[in-house]
This record gives C-alpha cells, sequence and structure tokens, in this order.
C-alpha cells in the first residue's frame, strides 16, 4: 500500500482525503507540480519547487511551507514508498477550506504523492508521433493550475484521431504548447519554441541549454502556417523527455520521419552526466 501526504499527515493511499469545503473541490483552485526520479532522487528538485511556489503566487495563494520544508516532505514520501525504484512525485497545493465556498482563506493544504511512471511506447521515440491543434489558451500560462478540463477534452479528440497530443492554438492560429508537453521545432536551422503564453517546463529548459550548443535559438510565436512548413517538430516534457513529431493534423512534417536535428538533441540529452539539470 502506497503512503501519501497529506495535510499534514503521512496516511496510507486509501485513507488519503481532504475536506468537501476545500476549493480544490468545490472551484479547482489549485496548483500542481510533477517530479520524476532518477536513480531514486528527484530530478531538478529546486528548479520544481521554485516553480511550484510561482504557480501558488500567481493564484494568489500564500505557501504556509517553507521550500526545504516541502522537500523533506518529499523525501520522506519517497523513503515511506521504497518499493518504487522510479516514481513520479506530485505535488498538490490546494485553495483550503472556504468560509463562503468561494474565497481563499489563507489555509492551503498540500498534497505530496508517489505514482508509477507510465511507460512510454518505444515507437514515438523512433518512429515520430501524430499531435492534433485544438484551439484553447490557459487562463494564466505561467501557473501550473489543476483546472485541465480542456486539456482532458483536447486529449479525449487527439486520442480519437490517432494522436498522441494536442497543441494549444490561438484563435489567430498562433501554435503555443501541448496540453501536457511544450513545443519546438527547426526552422531553416534556428531551434524555435514559443516564447510568451505557455507554461516554461523544466524539460523545455534543459533542451533550450542543449540546443543552444548545436543550433541558432530563437523564443517566439510560431505561426500555424509556419509550424506546417517545419523541417522538424518535436514535444517535451518531464516523463517525455524529447519526443519527435512528425505529423500535425493531416499534415505530415518534413520527410515523415524523426529528423537529425531532433536525434541529436534526443542523443545529447542522454548523454548528460547523471541526467544533469540546467
Amino acid at each position: 500500500m502506497k503512503t501519501v501526504y497529506v495535510d499534514g499527515k503521512f496516511v496510507p493511499w486509501d485513507k488519503a482525503v481532504i475536506p468537501v469545503d476545500d476549493l480544490a473541490v468545490l472551484r479547482g483552485y489549485a496548483v500542481c507540480d510533477v517530479i520524476r526520479t532518477f536513480r531514486g532522487s528527484p530530478h531538478c528538485l529546486d528548479a520544481h519547487i521554485d516553480r511550484l511556489w510561482s504557480s501558488v503566487a500567481q493564484i494568489g495563494l500564500t505557501p504556509i511551507w517553507t521550500k526545504e520544508e516541502v522537500k523533506e516532505i518529499i523525501f520522506k514520501v519517497l523513503e515511506k514508498n521504497p518499493h518504487m525504484d522510479e516514481a513520479n512525485i506530485r505535488i498538490l497545493v490546494t485553495g483550503g477550506s472556504s468560509p463562503d465556498f468561494f474565497s481563499p482563506a489563507d489555509n492551503p493544504r498540500l498534497i505530496v504523492l508517489a505514482t508509477d511512471i507510465p511507460a512510454l511506447p518505444a515507437h514515438w521515440y523512433t518512429k515520430g508521433v501524430k499531435v492534433i491543434t485544438f484551439v484553447q489558451q490557459r487562463a494564466i500560462p505561467d501557473a501550473k493550475a489543476t483546472n485541465y478540463i480542456p486539456a482532458v477534452l483536447a486529449l479525449k479528440k487527439a486520442k480519437a484521431q490517432g494522436a498522441v497530443e494536442a497543441l494549444y492554438m490561438t484563435r489567430d492560429k498562433m501554435v503555443l504548447e501541448g496540453t501536457t508537453s511544450n513545443l519546438f521545432a527547426l526552422i531553416e536551422g534556428t531551434l524555435v519554441t514559443p516564447g510568451k503564453g505557455v507554461l516554461k517546463g523544466i524539460t523545455r529548459k534543459t533542451v533550450l541549454t542543449l540546443g543552444k550548443k548545436l543550433f541558432p535559438v530563437s523564443e517566439q510565436d510560431i505561426p500555424l502556417d509556419t509550424l506546417l512548413s517545419a523541417d522538424e517538430l518535436f514535444i517535451t516534457g518531464t516523463n517525455k523527455g524529447i519526443v519527435p513529431v512528425i505529423q500535425v493534423d493531416d499534415h505530415i512534417i518534413g520527410t515523415g520521419m524523426p529528423g537529425h536535428g531532433t536525434k541529436a538533441l534526443m542523443s545529447a540529452m542522454a548523454d548528460q552526466p547523471g541526467r544533469a539539470c540546467n
């Protein structure tokens, strides 16, 4: 039985509960972050905690724990789940119980749980994947909020079309990011990724650092027409790493196979000592 940290206590998975008047339940008012382990240790821990703190601030909550206290809780959760070789550490900060069922009362709750890391198909990396476009923008792009209703709907549509991810796009057809991933394109030798209106992922940051050693790099808007004419595309994420994209909607990208630039970045990522965090 897995052990979970909920609001000050370590409890068995099936005993983990929060009150029904918590704003996370009533209004979807909460933020989250996901950290994966490598060799049993949380990867890029400081970067993820910094992003969590930023998300908390973006939605107007005040943390009642220090960053060091949260880190200590994370390590204790891992210690209490020794049966897991590698894990996803899921952290949630909720809005807490509300006297009027709407307004936060400076009593956020902290939840930390460890879950298995999903195994992704090998052919995603060797043959590439299809994605679709979906008109949607995050309400607060810099905050990793728990409101994933648009993402659930977008992924449902993607799966129905044989795709693995949906790319959010503005109504004027600027492509932003995936539901759980960041987007990169290689366009005439330059590595391009949207620089605003997106959640800036931890893996995204690493790819930008590695990419600067191989290509010119630009953070800029990407119109849909430009995206579809790119030489190469790929998406990135904590669990995904770098996944080549060979099709967007009905359009084949480049040669229809993972490109040399994408493969070079995948190799550079794999060659990092201890999967270093950049």
